[in-house]
């Protein structure tokens, strides 16, 4: 996951050589506190659906929908939109310094801070789930490595989802994400030769645009699937899209950033109500039948096509309007503080719920999965609520904001404001 901690602090003014025309400069923009409300909507629509799940409000105890599928089945939309997220945030220093003639940013720091914002968070919690409820499963050391270095989406056996069997069935999506941090740097670096050639976005758009395409198409072709066997639909290959869609926004933001202007911007700036509209109305679609059943183990390839338009267009036209009409009405809407700081501590409300839902249902209730109702989903969401919002500001304030603040490596690149002239050419 990403926050706004995984952004460069401002950097001040910086002059030209002496004897040379001073250039205005200003600093990348560092904090975008709409992005961190988008993360803790998405954040509560996994909490939501999880609890659904485990009261049987969404699947009941037959593995049948439950009362709250026709409502909750489009709350999958909340990976697409967390991908999204991760690879505008991720790429954009490297969109920022392809376009304003810069040096890329170190890919060591880029791993170090990785490191930093994902694993002591992660193994806080991995070893208290491993310890108390695992404990005797520890003697498989490999497994443990595997899971200690977030390894385990491809494994099967390390992921199972039945209920009870695992208290991290959600991380695999941090799996996922992890893969795509690694291959980030190559990504970038390709897409940095490809602007540097063309001098505009229309080569490293089109790579990015023929990997939504080929991510679409192979979901599509290896559809039906089930998840019975290896999770291989978990694996970045099944995700690149989001990430890549995510990647090419970063680029038509740096793009406008540099003062040219662009008809796709200007359009999400003149209608962005019309993109919420739009994922509104893609939302609605995704939790119908035609993209299939939330209890289903399979879909056909038209569900599996539907399904994935669906969450594109949900994730794209939440995020478009944040990105890139500062000022806009949904920007101004998710940048509430309340919002904003539920998206701060979204790391580990995000880690933590499954166990707290576990212990509520389990241990104070005396109950299992699928077995409570839809009554008790609603009686018992403000107490998960309250608890996962709890543990994930411990883990902020006492995990990964001191850990962040002693360890990283701060860097400052300025980006060079265009010149009048360039400005208005543009």
């Amino acid at each position: 996951m990403t926050t706004s901690l995984d952004r460069p602090r401002p950097a001040p003014p910086v002059s030209a050589a002496p004897g040379a025309k001073e250039s205005p400069v200003r600093a990348e923009r560092t904090f975008e506190p709409a992005v961190d409300g988008l993360r803790a909507i998405a954040t509560l629509m996994v909490l939501v659906a999880h609890l659904a799940q485990w009261t049987g409000a969404l699947i009941d105890k037959t593995g049948k929908p439950g009362p709250f599928a026709p409502v909750m089945t489009g709350f999958l939309v909340a990976i697409p939109i967390f991908l999204i997220i991760s690879g505008y945030l991720l790429y954009r220093p490297w969109a920022d310094a392809a376009l304003g003639g810069r040096k890329a940013p170190n890919t060591l720091h880029y791993y170090w801070h990785r490191v930093l914002r994902i694993f002591p968070a992660y193994w806080l919690f991995m070893v208290t789930a491993l310890v108390v409820f695992n404990r005797e499963q520890l003697d498989d050391v490999w497994r443990t490595v595997r899971l200690l270095t977030v390894q385990h989406v491809q494994n099967w056996a390390d992921l199972r989802t039945d209920p009870g069997m695992t208290n991290w069935a959600q991380t695999w999506s941090l799996a996922t994400e992890v893969h795509y941090y690694i291959a980030l740097p190559v990504a970038a670096f390709v897409l940095h030769r490809a602007l540097k050639a063309t001098k505009n976005l229309k080569l490293a758009g089109a790579l990015l645009t023929a990997v939504i395409v080929a991510d679409f198409t192979w979901l599509v072709a290896t559809s039906p699937s089930s998840p019975l066997g290896p999770p291989s639909l978990w694996w970045l290959r099944g995700y690149l899209g989001f990430l890549a869609a995510g990647m090419l926004l970063a680029l038509v933001a740096a793009k406008a950033r540099t003062g040219q202007r662009l008809a796709f911007v200007e359009f999400v700036r003149n209608n962005p109500w019309a993109f919420w509209g739009a994922a509104a109305v893609a939302f609605a679609v995704s939790n119908t039948e035609w993209a299939g059943s939330i209890a289903s183990i399979a879909l056909t390839k038209e569900e599996a096509a539907l399904k994935y338009v669906c969450h594109m267009v949900v994730a794209v036209g939440l995020a478009a309007p944040l990105l890139l009409a500062q000022g806009s009405g949904p920007e101004r809407l998710l940048s509430r503080p309340t919002l904003v700081w539920l998206g701060r501590n979204s790391c580990g409300m995000f880690l933590w719920h499954l166990i707290i839902m576990q212990v509520t249902v389990w241990y104070l209730l005396d109950s299992d999965f699928g077995q409570l109702g839809t009554g008790a989903f609603f009686a018992l969401l403000p107490f998960v609520l309250a608890l996962s919002v709890l543990a994930g500001w411990l883990s902020y304030t006492f995990v990964e904001m001191p850990l962040l603040r002693r360890f990283r490596i701060r860097s400052h690149r300025p980006i060079a404001e265009p010149e009048p002239s360039r400005r208005a050419a543009g």
